[in-house]
């Protein structure tokens, strides 16, 4: 009787263990942190799109890098390969009430290379765009100037323009997008110009007219681009001076633009939630990363953190595992 007992103890207990398991797991919503590792391949890349179009080269302002790419999910109807006719360079105008919404949650992504190189046509890039596309969001891929040519906040300013076309009227129609599930998502600069929108976001002219940020995905960004992040435990001397051609200074001491440029001193009680994943041994410090969460949840604002166990930088942590948590924690925050 006793032996039984203690199987049927033994068997609850595993079960309990099970379902503790997998409430941890890869669903990657909800307010926690948690720790895992990462295969070797980034998963998107592994995978074929058919029925996945990309509109190539939209502008949304008159610089030859003031452009971005569209990846449609596989049901989209055809007139939504077409370009917008609307002029790209004006922020939205229209009223909510007044604006002819669709269906379907977008993602605008912003691709990273230290604020100086990097580009949306890239294989890697290229491949999330159409892998967020197939999970059923309207992918807006995005280009910007880039530094030392045009520094802080050149590239800030035209991700920002960028979302003030995802969020124009003809845009919102061309492409079916619901402007009322939009969200920003970044790798290493780009994740630190995604974590930058979202935490002025309740500055912008889009927001005051009732278009927001619902969730951010943050891989590897850079929070923190004062003298802090030159310390011991900071970023190697290399970065150190990306960061500051970035920043247009000539050193840490006399630089106004590194706080200003930093979504660690920016957050507010307003700012959308936000998914970030950073990688234990990797070149931008975990600790930029878990100040960041920590700060964003002073303020009240859910956040799901996932140290990346390695070395593994921005979307080289999109393993399958790592790449469902990030599509859930988005189809959850733009539901």
């Amino acid at each position: 009787m006793k032996s039984g007992r203690r199987l049927l103890l033994a068997l609850v207990a595993a079960v309990a263990i099970v379902g503790a398991a997998a409430s941890c797991s890869a669903d990657g919503t909800g307010d926690r942190n948690s720790t895992v590792t990462a295969g070797p391949v980034i998963y998107p890349l592994s995978l074929r799109y058919h029925g996945i179009d990309v509109v190539q080269d939209v502008p949304y302002g008159r610089d030859p890098l003031q452009q971005l790419d569209v990846c449609l999910p596989a049901d989209s109807p055809p007139e939504s390969t077409a370009t917008p006719t609307a002029t790209p360079t004006a922020a939205p105008t229209e009223a909510p009430d007044r604006v002819e919404v669709g269906t379907r949650p977008a993602v605008m992504m912003i691709h990273g290379g230290s604020w100086s190189h990097g580009d949306k046509a890239t294989a890697a890039y290229r491949s999330v765009c159409q892998y967020l596309a197939s999970e059923g969001f309207v992918t807006f891929n995005v280009d910007y100037r880039l530094a030392p040519t045009d520094p802080f906040p050149a590239g800030l300013d035209d991700v920002r323009r960028a979302l003030d076309f995802v969020f124009r009227q003809s845009t919102l129609q061309t492409y079916d997008v619901d402007p009322g599930r939009v969200g920003v998502f970044g790798g290493s600069a780009g994740g630190n110009l995604a974590a930058m929108l979202a935490v002025q976001d309740h500055e912008s002219t889009a927001y005051a007219d009732g278009f927001r940020i619902r969730a951010v995905v943050d891989l590897s960004g850079p929070t923190d681009l004062t003298a802090r992040s030159t310390g011991s435990d900071g970023v190697a001397a290399a970065f150190q001076r990306k960061q500051l051609l970035y920043l247009g200074c000539a050193s840490y001491r006399a630089c106004p633009a590194a706080e200003r440029a930093s979504p660690e001193y920016h957050v507010t009680k307003a700012t959308a939630p936000f998914f970030i994943g950073h990688s234990t041994d990797e070149f931008i410090p975990l600790w930029e990363s878990q100040r960041f969460a920590s700060t964003l949840r002073s303020h009240g604002v859910p956040v799901t953190f996932v140290a990346v166990q390695g070395s593994a930088h921005s979307i080289a942590q999109l393993d399958q595992a790592m790449s469902r948590r990030v599509t859930n924690f988005l189809r959850a925050g733009l539901r």
